[in-house]
């Protein structure tokens, strides 16, 4: 027979993940903070340096932690849903996280060819194309550019774009997101973008484009949204063989 002390003890790799995801999922270290260091968990647990980085690297991968360049490792919100079965120009569901938007540029332009194939529009038409920002405690989360008709929305910019500009086109110009094509894909990040996600270049994140259609199915915006990836989490409904 075998007793208790026969049992086997986890590797201390896993011991510290363990330790690491026990101490974010019930609080004791809150959002956002700081994970221990390479340095003090190694000393902590008698390993080596690369033991500690690997367990840091697996609660990362986990999406319970991210990386922020060389200021170490903190931890994760609890991830925006997004819905991708219902077309919207902004985040479906935050499951109560307070989010923040920051408007980063606006300006009146015109079409190009690809962006009027995809809008169905002649190239050179007029259109707002704005970048927003938007933050969970004061945290970046994913950054976003729409393009709009201009002849759809009038004087466009007279309003306030920190808001949900669904809800903005629904109550001031009748126009309803019915459908949508989705496209979601994942690339490097471009300095620009690095710089707002406060990532490093060229790191990796989620894009999520989309061509959003009124009731009638006419296009009438286009959006593109560059996520950081371990913030969020996309969900569908399938029906096969209606």
């Amino acid at each position: 027979m075998s007793s208790s002390s026969d049992k086997k003890t986890p590797p201390r790799f896993q011991q510290i993940v363990a330790a690491l995801r026990a101490d974010i999922l019930d609080g004791s270290l809150a959002e956002h903070n700081a994970l221990p260091s390479e340095r003090a968990l190694a000393e902590q647990y008698a390993v080596s340096r690369m033991t500690a980085r690997r367990a840091l690297e697996s609660v990362e991968a986990e999406g319970l932690a991210y990386a922020k360049g060389r200021r170490g490792r903190f931890v994760s919100p609890q991830r925006l849903l997004y819905d991708i079965s219902k077309t919207v120009s902004f985040a479906a569901s935050t499951n109560g996280i307070d989010l923040k938007i920051d408007l980063i540029d606006a300006k009146t332009t015109t079409a190009s060819a690809a962006l009027g194939s995809q809008l169905a529009i002649p190239a050179g038409e007029p259109i707002f194309e704005y970048t927003r920002l938007f933050r969970s405690r004061q945290h970046p989360v994913f950054l976003e550019t729409e393009y709009v008709i201009a002849s759809r929305v009038p004087n466009f910019f007279a309003h306030d774009l920190r808001q949900s500009t669904s809800k903005l086109m629904e109550t001031a110009y009748g126009i309803f997101a019915y459908s949508g094509d989705i496209a979601i894909c994942l690339r490097s990040l471009a300095a620009d973008e690095a710089k707002y996600l406060e990532m490093a270049p060229n790191q990796a994140g989620i894009e999520l484009a989309q061509i959003i259609n009124d009731a009638s199915g006419t296009a009438f915006c286009l959006g593109r949204q560059i996520w950081r990836g371990e913030l969020a989490k996309f969900t569908a409904h399938a029906i096969l063989n209606p």
